[in-house]
């Protein structure tokens, strides 16, 4: 029997206002996360990775977007028909979000103690103390030293990693059952990039969540990820279990990502890039919205193509996929 879906997104469409009008920036985008699985949602920028993340925390920025259709299943609950208010109790509670770069999301005037512990008393009713407790123990379960000293510190006191694991207190204090971590290591370094990653798969691991972990970088997804959703100028393209995606690409886009990777085995040698650029928003083709950056386009692809699937737990927006044999990794 397969499991219910913690999080089921299915034909979402978010629309933003433009000089022309309403522009889909996500178009007829559905993928879902089981209990305690990690999904990479990988793409380059403007594919509609963070925009589909902001539609399932409901923070569209009502005075550009909207959400045009689909629905965002929650626990059994479609988010998409919950008032701002209820929104906002699942926010932080049941489902977290940790953004690219802390230094924006933090609060200067603030202690780090002070920002967490406003989440346990929000989400939680706790009283002071007992949040500034819990604040504590949540900096030193991200692997924060000294937390009770480093609680009564400001953000800037912090390096960027350190910024990094104080958004992942916050974001954990309440144990939510979802976390959408947005390209949470770009602004890191290997090492400490590694070391957050290790952090992530441990505290997954021992509260029992799920991830949604949002990235441009498929050497990261290789680490963490359970299954992949692929998506290119606003639609899932591929999703696979991670290995499939890595060894067997079934879209033309995939391989082209997997071929630009860096590999060790590859110094020297020119590194491989995907010609041309994203058609803009508002200017999607009729047909495959890859066809003009892609080596195996044929006629075919001016046609318009579904995500169709290819295999089990497996599927592909490709006219041809049945033909190519696409190479994976190195």
């Amino acid at each position: 029997m397969t499991e219910t879906p913690l999080l089921e997104v299915s034909g979402l469409r978010v629309e933003f206002a433009t000089a022309s009008g309403m522009a889909a920036a996500v178009d007829d985008v559905s993928f879902s996360v089981a209990p305690g699985e990690t999904v990479g949602l990988v793409g380059e920028s403007g594919s509609g990775k963070t925009v589909t993340s902001l539609s399932i925390m409901g923070l569209l920025p009502r005075e550009a977007g909207r959400l045009a259709g689909g629905s965002i299943v929650f626990d059994g609950t479609d988010l998409t028909r919950l008032s701002e208010r209820r929104m906002r109790s699942l926010r932080g509670s049941a489902i977290s979000m940790v953004f690219q770069e802390p230094m924006t999301s933090l609060n200067p005037a603030y202690t780090v103690g002070d920002q967490i512990a406003e989440a346990v008393r929000r989400h939680r009713g706790a009283g002071r103390r007992a949040a500034w407790e819990e604040a504590v123990r949540a900096l030193d379960m991200v692997g924060i030293p000294g937390a009770a000293r480093r609680a009564r510190q400001y953000p800037h006191e912090f390096s960027g990693g350190m910024r990094q694991r104080v958004m992942l207190a916050i974001a954990l204090v309440c144990k939510p059952r979802l976390l959408i971590a947005d390209e949470p290591t770009t602004a890191l370094d290997v090492t400490i990039q590694a070391q957050l990653l290790d952090l992530l798969a441990e505290l997954r691991r021992e509260l029992g969540m799920s991830m949604l972990f949002v990235t441009h970088d498929l050497g990261v997804v290789a680490e963490i990820c359970d299954r992949v959703v692929v998506m290119y100028a606003g639609q899932v393209v591929e999703q696979a279990p991670a290995r499939a995606v890595f060894h067997e690409p079934a879209h033309p886009y995939t391989a082209a990502l997997l071929a630009a990777m860096p590999q060790a085995e590859t110094e020297g040698e020119e590194l491989a890039y995907i010609p041309g650029r994203p058609p803009a928003l508002g200017a999607w083709p009729d047909g495959c919205r890859f066809a003009d950056r892609c080596g195996h386009v044929a006629e075919v692809c001016a046609s318009p193509v579904s995500l169709a699937e290819t295999g089990e737990g497996r599927a592909a927006r490709c006219a041809r996929t049945s033909e190519l044999v696409l190479g994976g990794a190195r």
